[in-house]
């Protein structure tokens, strides 16, 4: 389209709006410009490199946001599998998702890594005789069958899922634990209870963290 240029308004032809959609277009995959500009005005050699390179990109994102929906059905369905533990539902019977456990140090870089990654690497081992010396530990997945530590072997055949555990946020001995341990058949059998964090809350406007938690 034309307008008076004595307007001062800029004039268009079809060739300058074919190459703003390019240009736009090869902008909104972030292309750097050096490429973009090789883009508009290379060869067909070099245009094809860049959209070859262009589509590796868009790949790794699509892998990138792949994950990132993973992460967000899981959380979801986690938050559901804690409202329905919440709502008394006793038949969830969920799976310890771990191979073995150990005690979290933030001084060994895997442990910081495994908890940036995935929050949920982070458990909480409860012993003693009132379930009252608590332990921070981190879980790992590296051997295909449901192993323990081999000092909980002897005393623990199984593990048997217990429900949500929820945690004071700062004091870890604030929780609902003993409570829970009541309404559960047979809880006196069992010697320690490890727990999963999921996600946190409030309760009462206090932050709490909820946990799934196994009996062993």
């Amino acid at each position: 389209m034309s307008r008076d240029e004595e307007n001062n308004y800029r004039y268009f032809d079809a060739h300058s709006i074919l190459q703003l959609v390019d240009i736009t277009f090869f902008r909104n995959l972030e292309i750097p410009i050096t490429d973009l500009i090789l883009h508009l005005n290379g060869d067909l050699d070099q245009r094809n490199q860049i959209l070859n390179n262009t589509l590796v990109t868009v790949d790794n994102w699509i892998k990138q946001l792949n994950a990132v929906s993973k992460v967000l059905n899981t959380r979801i369905r986690e938050i559901a599998h804690i409202n329905d533990c919440l709502d008394g539902k006793k038949n969830l019977n969920l799976r310890f998702p771990f191979s073995k456990f150990e005690p979290l140090d933030l001084y060994k870089k895997e442990h910081v890594s495994s908890l940036l990654n995935n929050p949920t690497n982070f458990l909480l081992l409860f012993t003693g005789d009132h379930f009252d010396t608590i332990t921070e530990e981190i879980g790992i997945i590296d051997i295909p069958d449901n192993t323990i530590p081999k000092d909980h072997i002897e005393e623990s055949r199984e593990l048997y899922f217990g429900g949500v555990l929820t945690v004071d946020r700062y004091d870890y001995n604030e929780n609902n634990l003993n409570k829970l341990l009541k309404s559960i058949q047979d809880s006196a059998n069992y010697s320690s209870v490890i727990a999963q964090y999921i996600i946190g809350g409030l309760e009462n406007n206090r932050p709490i963290d909820y946990y799934f938690f196994w009996l062993m």
